[in-house]
């Protein structure tokens, strides 16, 4: 793969928890939510890299931080080789055109005050993308790209469907010609034929414009459609990374097994290739030592209690897992 455009190297994220003055009385410790915990991946040109989890486990967190909204607590995030927690001024205002963000709601990230045309328009003129006079062609042009006509400039996001809002979202981001789209959830909060629609677009948008993305997604399905590879987030940690097809044909993780294994199958006697997972996951106030994992995982060891090694598959693929070879083999067979 040639030069990275997004490299996420070693990066953690913790938050403090407010103290009740009683808490600050007592002079009980600062307690601490980690929310990231040594991630590391990276994103090549045109590649849509998926990041799925339970939610808590981090994902949104961690587009934040990529979006430098968020400075890491350790590590380091680099744009096209730059470490962008040491961006100011014009380098910054670079880094928010090459780096745009699709949300999950589309209804909310809209000024319901402003028409759909100047909500596009906004950042085509506040970064110069175009001369002023080319403004409104532009716009025009963007939601053609988008699939939509050029009537629906002139209205309000509360007169669109949730599938069209979500179309002006994506046209608003890519109106300042990014390298990289980073989409939180992008296509949860629509019914299912329009997230079909919503999926065709991103994939088509990303082969015509060359974009790479960071699509983040509880849904695994959408993730093996979508995406290239794939990070497993639990906890903060990222437990299994790897193409998307080999983590799917041999999971090496029991956790991106227990993913896999929860997927609704179109025959209901189809065999599960694991157990669905119980329990709920530990406060990320209070993460166990050693695997986080370990404490729903069926098949945890005392050994589990330190911290698992990265064991490598080849081609991309490896897991944080102590017994990753023998689950990775049971998940091939």
């Amino acid at each position: 793969m040639s030069e990275s455009v997004l490299e996420i190297d070693g990066v953690s994220k913790h938050f403090a928890v407010r103290r009740t003055p009683l808490a600050v009385l007592a002079g009980r410790p600062q307690r601490r939510v980690q929310a990231v915990a040594g991630v590391e991946f990276s994103i090549g040109p045109r590649e849509c890299f998926g990041l799925v989890g339970e939610s808590g486990c981090g994902k949104s967190t961690l587009a934040r931080l990529a979006l430098g909204l968020l400075k890491p607590d350790a590590g380091s995030i680099r744009f096209r080789g730059r470490d962008i927690g040491a961006l100011s001024g014009n380098s910054l205002d670079a880094l928010r055109r090459g780096v745009q963000m699709v949300f999950q709601d589309p209804y909310a990230s809209l000024n319901p005050r402003m028409t759909v045309g100047s909500a596009i328009a906004e950042p085509l003129a506040w970064h110069r993308v175009v001369p002023p006079a080319d403004v409104k062609a532009e716009t025009r042009r963007l939601l053609s790209e988008v699939g939509l006509g050029p009537e629906t400039a002139g209205r309000y996001p509360r007169e669109l469907s949730g599938g069209q809002r979500q179309r002006v979202g994506i046209a608003r981001s890519l109106a300042v010609r990014p390298a990289l789209l980073v989409a939180d959830e992008a296509v949860s909060a629509l019914d299912v034929s329009v997230r079909a629609q919503v999926l065709n677009l991103l994939a088509d948008l990303g082969e015509r414009r060359g974009l790479s993305m960071l699509f983040i997604s509880h849904d695994l399905g959408v993730i093996a459609y979508l995406c290239a590879r794939v990070g497993v987030m639990y906890l903060g940690h990222l437990v299994e990374c790897g193409p998307v097809a080999e983590v799917f044909r041999a999971p090496a993780h029991p956790y991106t097994r227990a993913l896999i294994g929860a997927i609704p199958k179109p025959d209901p006697a189809a065999p599960h290739p694991a157990r669905p997972l119980e329990g709920e996951p530990p406060s990320a106030a209070a993460v166990p030592e050693g695997c986080p994992f370990r404490t729903r995982c069926p098949s945890a060891r005392p050994i589990c209690t330190t911290p698992p090694p990265r064991i490598a598959f080849g081609a991309g693929h490896w897991a944080a897992c102590h017994f990753a070879s023998e689950i990775r083999n049971q998940g091939a067979n």
